[in-house]
């Protein structure tokens, strides 16, 4: 007697090299897609994080410019930009790093511009370097206005 040997059919034998390579493609184009993604979030929490210091500024600055309403009864900005400037990261300072905005130096890119109008409306603007992942001299701009009314002075 002979022993019969049971044979696989040929679809069971497993896969192919060239289903392996099709997955492994598929799989590859998943992962760079996966770090794109990545990649771009980074970029935007580091956006939000520029952007929000900006804004942090921008209101220290109005705050400023309200104390000199009280005090003199009028919003005074020159008075104003000079120590604005300087609390937030002029050479030599005090300052941690991390409240500095990049590409700018005590924020002297900065402006605060108020008209003579009654109630005078101030526009603050601080620009700052968008750093690692804009283009070489791209420069943002976050632009806060706040009305004070005329002739609030003690």
């Amino acid at each position: 007697m002979q022993a019969h040997r049971a044979r696989i059919p040929p679809l069971q034998r497993g896969f192919s090299l060239t289903e392996i390579l099709v997955a492994l493609l598929v799989l590859s184009v998943g992962l760079l897609g996966i770090a794109a993604l990545h990649l771009l979030g980074i970029q935007s929490v580091h956006s939000a994080q520029q952007r929000t210091l900006a804004s942090v500024m921008a209101q220290e600055a109005a705050e400023r410019l309200w104390i000199s309403l009280a005090v003199d009864g009028t919003p005074d900005p020159q008075a104003v930009e000079g120590p604005w400037r300087t609390a937030w990261g002029a050479p030599g300072d005090d300052a941690p790093a991390t409240l500095r905005l990049p590409g700018i130096t005590g924020i002297t890119g900065s402006d605060i511009d108020c008209d003579g109008a009654a109630p005078t409306t101030c526009t603050i603007r601080v620009r700052w370097a968008e750093g690692r992942f804009a283009e070489e001299g791209d420069e943002a701009v976050f632009e806060y206005v706040v009305s004070l009314p005329a002739g609030a002075g003690s």
